[in-house]
């Protein structure tokens, strides 16, 4: 219980002075998966965005005419950030921990969560926080990173994200999410994978990653074993030395109802 306070104090804490970052990044406010999940949960009449960051998700519901939304955050910064920036949405902020939600059985009929729940120290519990607060019928949406089956390449990823976001828990395979949703008492109605492109420069300026760390990390990815190097499709550019300077990062969507 320690160890989860503590890590939860971190990702606030991360996420607070990342705030302005997770706000404007095009990896974060645009994409396919972001109109995915909005286009999920158009129909509601009151939807639930956990971890909202930049506010991205809530400001697309607003957008498509959804009457109640709740920005929920674990960062006071990040809830605030996300009010201000989509102020004509007239958004409701909520401090909130995703593993405890504070709102009542039922309360809503869409909940999304989009790039967070790889920071959340028990998915399990989130999960059964998402069946409790959604009304039958019910869609929970949800995105996020993803790595391969095999265990070193994702110990490989997990250990380079750690570096960069001292709030990073786990990222989990896609199978393992589907295994819980279904665990949850949720039911799968749509998923896939896919990847997006990150700009490596701008995914460790997002962080404000120290200098020592970005060449540790940068030295990790340049060791990493091939079959890493396969799936994420690295790409690199040469000034004299080679340097890496993308690479494709795997991601899920999933649509689950109650």
């Amino acid at each position: 219980m320690t160890d989860d306070a503590d890590t939860k104090r971190d990702v606030a804490r991360a996420f607070g002075d990342a705030a302005d970052g997770y706000r404007d990044g095009a990896v974060l406010k645009e994409g396919a998966g972001l109109e995915q999940l909005v286009d999920w949960c158009a129909d509601a009449t009151r939807a639930l965005d956990v971890a909202t960051g930049g506010g991205h998700v809530a400001g697309g519901f607003s957008a498509r005419g959804v009457p109640r939304v709740v920005a929920a955050d674990l960062s006071l910064e990040m809830v605030e950030t996300a009010t201000t920036e989509y102020a004509d949405a007239t958004l409701e902020g909520a401090l909130t921990d995703a593993e405890r939600l504070p709102f009542a059985a039922d309360a809503f009929d869409a909940v999304a969560c989009r790039f967070a729940a790889h920071h959340f120290p028990d998915p399990e519990a989130f999960l059964a926080e998402v069946k409790r607060v959604l009304a039958p019928g019910g869609v929970f949406a949800l995105e996020d990173l993803c790595v391969p089956d095999e265990s070193k390449l994702a110990a490989s990823v997990n250990r380079i994200e750690r570096l960069r976001d001292p709030g990073h828990v786990e990222t989990y395979a896609a199978s393992q999410w589907r295994e819980w949703l279904e665990d949850a008492g949720l039911t799968v109605e749509e998923g896939w994978e896919t990847s997006r492109k990150l700009d490596v420069s701008a995914w460790l300026d997002r962080m404000d990653v120290p200098a020592d760390r970005r060449r540790k990390i940068r030295s990790l990815l340049s060791d990493a074993p091939g079959d890493l190097e396969d799936v994420l499709e690295f790409r690199y550019e040469s000034d004299g030395e080679q340097r890496l300077t993308s690479y494709r990062t795997p991601v899920v969507l999933y649509r689950a109802t109650i």
